[in-house]
């Protein structure tokens, strides 16, 4: 019968990191990661919070909406380019990211995220918005409604943002 040492090294072997003690590359780690949607001190307006509860991006997956807030320092340019916002959510390759900028009314051409549109708006105090789909792999892309709140270096990026699996 096996002692309970045995027994825990057995475990911990077992739980062991398959990819320990292997450099592991930048593009592996990163590249499938999640993209930043809140910097530390950047508080998410409330009604962007009350706008993602309980409401979904509809594709083939379903996927929640998530509230964004990130610093951004706006210098009176309003909302950034593609590669701007590329790295604002901590993109691992800003200049090579497919990021295509869409007008909210066309992208939502039925109305169906009307609610979320305003609610950016709303936290943007009628500021500009803006729909910045992020191609990921495959099928996916996330689709980030964002507005700026405040001017300058005070600045910040505000909206929501759900993964899209689109077949």
């Amino acid at each position: 019968m096996a002692s309970d040492e045995d027994y825990m090294a057995f475990l911990n072997k077992a739980n062991q990191d398959p990819s320990e003690g292997y450099e592991q590359s930048a593009t592996a780690t990163s590249s499938g990661g999640p993209f930043k949607t809140t910097d530390t001190g950047v508080e998410v307006p409330k009604v962007l919070l009350k706008a993602t509860k309980d409401m979904f991006y509809v594709s083939d997956a379903d996927e929640p909406w998530e509230a964004v807030g990130l610093e951004w320092d706006e210098g009176g340019r309003g909302l950034p380019d593609e590669e701007e916002f590329a790295r604002l959510i901590g993109h691992w390759a800003p200049k090579e990211a497919e990021i295509d900028i869409l007008d909210p009314v066309d992208w939502d051409r039925n109305g169906q995220y009307k609610e979320i549109i305003d609610a950016v708006r709303e936290a943007g105090a009628g500021n500009d918005v803006r729909v910045y789909r992020v191609g990921r792999e495959g099928v996916k892309a996330e689709y980030w409604v964002v507005t700026t709140e405040g001017k300058g270096k005070g600045a910040k990026l505000v909206g929501v943002k759900a993964l899209a699996v689109e077949s």
